[in-house]
């Protein structure tokens, strides 16, 4: 053992100069000296990122009985009376893709439509189904058929407010379905998933049901498959600013005691047109503007427009752009609403409009600027065209899947029967502008009752379509597009969808039954019917 150990000594100090040779401050020299080193090109990669990131947080969940899409006077209808027939527990929320600082109300606000149609059937302000529209008139402190803008904008947040109805805009939603059912809408934008038993598409273009898969018919495709890509005009509706009734009255005035245009502008017409065509054109052309009402006036001449074409070398044809007869409101005391020009296209030209928000076109814009100018030098005033936000798009398309279509042919006959209907409405079947290949007989003013079963979706059992788009067939949409009816029916599919959430069914077990039945309950008023054959032994097969 002491060998060993005397072994290991020996060692160490023979290895101990060779330690202090190393840590001589010349050795790292003297090693250079014997091995030169080599360059090396060392190419640094970027360190990656291991660290561990946080899992999203999952979107916020706000649950509710029934939520209404898109601001149209019909779904905030739907909103408040939905609202009112759950009672203060019921949860309901209005959503919108509009902006916070846009005006709320759609066609009536940023579309710029002043002049309502009202309904032509008897006492029908008394009715349980007309109660909402009636709060908005009133509301709006509208004097007879026009509304302005801002009134409007002003009213539907009262009522909203009134309502107790939470509203969240800049909301673009995507649906998530199982089970035929609708489970949530998706707003990737807020981070947020909304809940409800039932949903209600009240947006123009039924946007919600058609992301949701159902499916529709294009332009007038139901009444003729070559009808696919046709249908209505579209309208720009400026106000006017600087320009009052009496200047156009006089404008117009002008034109029809002058013997010489006159008689050239009828004849042109006869050249141009088909005689059936020139016939309709030349309706009351020497009578002058009408005052329909207190606010509310009519152009029904087509002189003035046909002055405007003639004298730009526009041709006098629907196809393109057209002067047409005029629904005029004052608007204060120097300023008018005119809707009467109009604009043709093809259906998908104005789907993708709809798509992109109804902004007018800049060929629209350049139109406007000439009939500024034009009607300018007319008046010997100074006045300006105020563009509206949003185009009037009339029509086009219609859901296909739907409970029960209401049809032109029901409308003729007066429509559902009274059992299975919550009301009667009447309105001429208005082809504003004609449709390319559509050559029927013009049926007279229908008086039709109408239910909620064209509203409510087959195949998704939670939803309904509130609208021009929801289940018109045929001509039907000529009638069931006009704004009055579909408040109406806004405000019972609004009952509806409540009905649903209380019963826990789908809404499309709802009836129409259940809805009027709790609509004369809620307002303490009976519905009357007053649908009615109107085809008057005219045989009208061809119209479906």
């Amino acid at each position: 053992m002491v060998s060993q150990i005397k072994k290991i000594g020996m060692i160490s100090l023979g290895f101990l100069p060779i330690l202090l040779f190393i840590n001589l401050p010349n050795f790292n020299k003297f090693v250079n000296s014997l091995f030169p080193p080599k360059s090396v090109d060392i190419k640094t990669k970027p360190i990656q990122d291991v660290s561990i990131k946080p899992t999203p947080k999952p979107p916020a969940t706000e649950n509710f009985d029934v939520v209404v899409y898109g601001d149209e006077l019909p779904g905030i209808c739907a909103a408040i009376w939905a609202k009112k027939t759950l009672g203060n527990n019921g949860k309901v929320a209005l959503v919108r893709s509009n902006k916070s600082e846009e005006m709320l109300g759609g066609l009536l606000t940023r579309g710029g439509l002043a002049y309502l149609d009202f309904d032509k059937t008897p006492l029908w302000y008394s009715q349980p189904y007309s109660q909402c529209f009636r709060t908005f008139l009133k509301k709006a402190n509208v004097q007879a058929s026009c509304v302005e803008p801002n009134a409007a904008d002003k009213a539907l947040k009262q009522m909203l407010a009134e309502g107790n109805i939470k509203l969240i805009s800049d909301a673009k939603v995507k649906p998530y379905l199982a089970d035929q059912k609708i489970q949530y809408l998706e707003i990737t934008k807020k981070h947020l998933q909304l809940k409800a038993h039932s949903f209600i598409d009240a947006t123009q273009d039924a946007e919600l049901a058609r992301k949701a898969g159902l499916s529709y018919y294009r332009g007038y495709e139901s009444q003729d498959p070559k009808l696919k890509n046709e249908t209505l005009s579209i309208s720009v509706i400026p106000t006017i600013k600087g320009l009052k009734i009496s200047d156009i009255a006089r404008v117009e005035g002008n034109i029809l005691q002058s013997d010489d245009m006159m008689s050239i502008i009828e004849k042109r017409i006869w050249r141009q047109e088909d005689p059936k065509s020139a016939k309709f054109w030349l309706n009351n052309f020497w009578r002058p503007i009408y005052q329909a009402y207190y606010d509310g006036y009519y152009i029904r001449s087509v002189a003035l427009g046909a002055t405007y074409h003639f004298s730009h070398k526009v041709p006098f044809d629907t196809d393109g752009f057209f002067f047409d007869k005029a629904n005029i409101c004052a608007i204060g005391d120097n300023a008018v609403s005119w809707n009467g020009f109009l604009f043709k296209y093809p259906v998908e030209t104005l789907i993708k409009m709809e798509e992109t928000g109804k902004k007018p076109t800049p060929e629209m814009e350049k139109k406007m600027a000439s009939l500024q100018e034009w009607l300018q030098r007319l008046s010997g005033k100074k006045i300006k065209f105020v563009m509206p936000q949003e185009l009037y798009i009339r029509h086009s398309l219609n859901i296909k899947d739907v409970v029960d279509p209401l049809t032109g042919q029901e409308i003729i006959k007066g429509g559902t029967s009274p059992e299975q209907s919550i009301g009667t409405f009447s309105y001429e079947f208005d082809l504003r502008g004609g449709v390319k290949g559509l050559s029927l007989k013009n049926p007279p003013l229908p008086v039709y009752n109408f239910g909620i079963e064209s509203a409510l979706a087959s195949k998704i059992k939670n939803l309904a379509i509130v609208g021009r788009s929801s289940g018109y067939v045929g001509i039907a949409v000529s009638v069931g597009r006009i704004l009055t009816v579909n408040i109406y029916q806004g405000q019972g599919v609004g009952v509806a969808a409540a009905i649903a959430s209380q019963s826990q069914i789908s809404l499309n077990r709802v009836t129409s039954k259940d809805v009027r039945e709790k609509l004369e309950n809620l307002t303490g008023r009976r519905t009357r019917f007053y649908g009615r054959d109107t085809s008057q032994g005219v045989n009208y097969s061809d119209i479906k």
